[in-house]
């Protein structure tokens, strides 16, 4: 094994395969046994093979392209092959081998179709549609379409299941196979459906040419019919409309809506500038001295006098100004003017606002007769191109059913000479002969795919079982889980010496692994803070804590240490009946009134330095005793009385009394039971422990089947001598 845990070898795999190889034998030899009676008992399956040679040169197609007549068109060879297999494979080819070979008067396929309606799966289907009432068939008033009628369906379906077509790699050959119990019905019936085969492919080249001459004379008729009358609608149209010809009209009506498009576009541009210009003094009107602003304005001469003569009036009002006061004669003469100059300027600027709506005015109305000119002239020329489309579609049916007719009287003239076809592209080039021996079951193949297949899957099995395996069972699994030490293993065993098993001679291997922990525990403190306190508990119920406690007590009471152990399970008491004594008063009545401590302390007969504590009466309230200040100052008395004390605990994962005994004790040991319990219940469990921070010395590995196991963590001298010889021979193992 790797020493990098995370790393998988070739060595782990193999392992795998050792400790799951009942499984994979198990499947191997299943695998290989269902096949050998098969291959023994099935009846053997004779196969007849008759070749046909289709020559694709002699595959002429109907072709009714433009430009030519009827010619050879080449077809894909594949594409060729593949349809001819699903004619082969068709139900109409089938049922015309069952009429043409008369099988419905053959005792053998008479035989074959009783056997198959008097099947079993027949009649449990039989037996299963008649527990529910027959639905009732809708009523047709009459029939949509004839459906064909086979002679047979059974034989034709005992036709198709039977034979195979296969298409020669690389040759134009086809292989039809067909497979019976009878040597001579198989080589019968491959050359018959080979010569039916050759039968159908001529009607199926010929047939189409027939058919085509009766159509298309049919066709003919209503072609003629058709170019007549349309010819007729196209000349009433022209009469109708008075139009001689439409391309010359329509070039001077589009010409004339040019012109007005030109016209529109002059319009609109001077109506742009007018409203412009109309839009610019209308904003300055109310303004006058804004008048200044707007250019068309500033370029009017009467406009331009008025604004010299305000000008030369605020020049003389400024210069009377400096010698006159507002009221002089000359100052008063002179403001009246500037005003009526003003009040001129505002009376012109009013003149050209009205010039400038006149202008506008006129220009939007020019622009709107432009607009419903063009309007009109649009409807004219939609009117003409719907008329155009209207004789270009009967003109162009005129044309298209007089090509067709043409093109009919062709294809007719073609069809007709076409029709006498009465060669076959397919021949017989190998007849079926007698089969030399059976096609099926094939013994020796069999046996080497059911070896094969019995090898992988027997090995998919055994890993299939690994992988869901989640319980813990070797020590490596337990280090994976919890990420603590491990102390040791418990192998399984019987209880005929048990549960105390330290003075078994017959179960030396399990005395020694209870050593062995005990020696873990010790190397793992110093000498000078040894662990006083120890608690034992489990994740869940049945892992074998009571069984490890007492003898983890024996085992270090036998090195001379005055060791106590208490049953502190007061839900399940179990440790009196290990050493076989009565539990009247126990750690409940302690706990409840330290007076009784003494007569609950009972000496072990048989071993010296070791007491026990039952758990005396059921307490309704085990938390809180354990967790109670009485627990604390018990423990402490007795810590001056002991050199080592051992606590049987509940499973931490149905009660939270071992959690609350993990703070008084010094180490925490956790059993865990192999092959039993899960790994993410031992990961909680290891998590609930963790949180309360107790010191967790390691895990035991309990109920270890060695003989299952190939890791080497399991290897001892002592296994081979007290459970792999004759010492074991007729014992039945049980767990501990």
């Amino acid at each position: 094994m790797s020493s990098n845990p995370e790393e998988i070898h070739l060595l782990d795999y193999w392992q795998v395969l050792l400790k799951r190889r009942r499984i994979a034998l198990t499947f191997f030899a299943v695998v290989v046994g269902i096949v050998l009676v098969y291959s023994f008992a099935a009846t053997p399956v004779y196969r007849g093979t008759a070749q046909v040679l289709v020559d694709l040169e002699k595959n002429p197609t109907m072709t009714f392209a433009e430009g030519g007549g009827a010619f050879v068109q080449m077809k894909d060879s594949a594409e060729y092959f593949r349809t001819q297999v699903e004619i082969l494979k068709s139900r109409t080819f089938g049922d015309r081998v069952v009429r043409k070979l008369q099988l419905d008067q053959h005792p053998y396929f008479i035989e074959q179709k009783e056997k198959a309606e008097n099947a079993l799966l027949p009649r449990l289907k039989k037996a299963l549609y008649a527990l529910f009432p027959e639905r009732k068939k809708p009523e047709a008033p009459r029939p949509l379409f004839k459906l064909a009628d086979e002679l047979d369906p059974g034989l034709t379906d005992a036709v198709l299941k039977n034979m195979d077509v296969e298409v020669g790699k690389g040759n134009n050959i086809l292989k039809i196979h067909y497979d019976s119990k009878d040597p001579s019905i198989a080589a019968g019936m491959a050359n018959g459906i080979a010569a039916t085969y050759i039968e159908h492919n001529l009607d199926i080249r010929v047939k189409p040419y027939r058919d085509a001459v009766e159509w298309l004379s049919a066709r003919l008729t209503e072609s003629k019919s058709r170019v007549e009358e349309s010819q007729k609608v196209l000349q009433q149209y022209k009469e109708g409309k008075s139009i001689v010809s439409f391309e010359q009209k329509e070039n001077v009506i589009t010409q004339k809506l040019q012109e007005i498009m030109s016209q529109l576009v002059q319009a609109e541009s001077k109506r742009q500038e007018a409203e412009v210009r109309y839009k610019q003094i209308e904003s300055v009107i109310d303004r006058p001295d804004m008048l200044a602003t707007v250019p068309d304005i500033m370029n009017n001469p009467v406009i331009q006098a008025l604004r010299t003569d305000e000008l030369t009036l605020k020049r003389k009002i400024s210069d009377l100004g400096e010698k006159y006061g507002p009221k002089h004669p000359l100052m008063v003469r002179s403001l009246s003017e500037l005003e009526s100059v003003r009040n001129n300027l505002v009376l012109e600027a009013k003149k050209m606002l009205n010039a400038a709506r006149t202008d506008y005015d006129i220009s939007r109305g020019r622009e709107n007769q432009l607009k419903r000119a063009m309007e009109d002239q649009k409807r004219e020329v939609l009117d003409l191109s719907r008329k155009a489309i209207d004789f270009d579609v009967f003109a162009s049916e005129a044309v298209s059913n007089r090509q067709f007719y043409d093109l009919l009287l062709k294809k007719l003239q073609e069809a007709s000479l076409s029709s006498g076809i009465n060669v076959s592209n397919a021949q017989i080039v190998d007849s079926a002969t007698l089969p030399g021996g059976p096609r099926k079951p094939k013994k020796g193949l069999n046996l080497l795919l059911a070896m094969i297949v019995g090898a992988m899957g027997g090995v998919f099995a055994a890993f299939f079982v690994e992988y869901m395996d989640n319980t813990v069972k070797t020590p490596e699994d337990v280090e994976k889980a919890l990420e603590l030490p491990f102390l040791g293993y418990v192998p399984a065993t019987d209880h005929e010496d048990g549960p105390l098993f330290m003075f078994s001679e017959s179960k030396a291997v399990v005395a020694e692994s209870y050593r062995t922990i005990r020696t873990s525990i010790m190397l793992s403190t110093a000498e000078d803070n040894p662990l006083q306190l120890l608690l034992v508990t489990s994740s869940t119920p049945s892992e074998g804590k009571t069984t490890t406690s007492a003898n983890l007590a024996v085992a270090m009471a036998q090195m001379g240490e005055k060791v106590l152990v208490i049953d502190t399970d007061m839900r399940r008491h179990n440790l009196h009946k290990v050493f076989q004594m009565d539990n009247l008063v126990g750690i409940s009545d302690c706990i409840v009134d330290h007076a009784n401590l003494d007569a609950a302390i009972r000496q072990v007969g048989n071993i010296p330095n070791l007491e026990v504590i039952t758990g005396g009466t059921l307490a309704p309230n085990p938390s809180e005793l354990l967790g109670s200040n009485s627990m604390r100052e018990l423990l402490t008395r007795l810590r001056g009385r002991y050199d080592r004390i051992i606590l049987d605990s509940p499973p931490h994962m149905l009660f939270s009394d071992s959690l609350v005994m993990a703070r008084l004790a010094d180490g925490v040991i956790l059993v865990v039971k192999a092959g039993e319990t899960n790994r993410e219940i031992i990961r909680k469990a290891s998590q609930a422990l963790k949180a309360v921070n107790p010191r967790i010395l390691g895990t035991v590995l309990n109920n270890v089947d060695i003989a299952k196991q190939s890791s080497s963590y399991y290897y001892s001298p002592y296994y081979s001598y007290y459970y792999g010889g004759e010492r074991n021979k007729g014992k039945k193992k049980t767990k501990t």
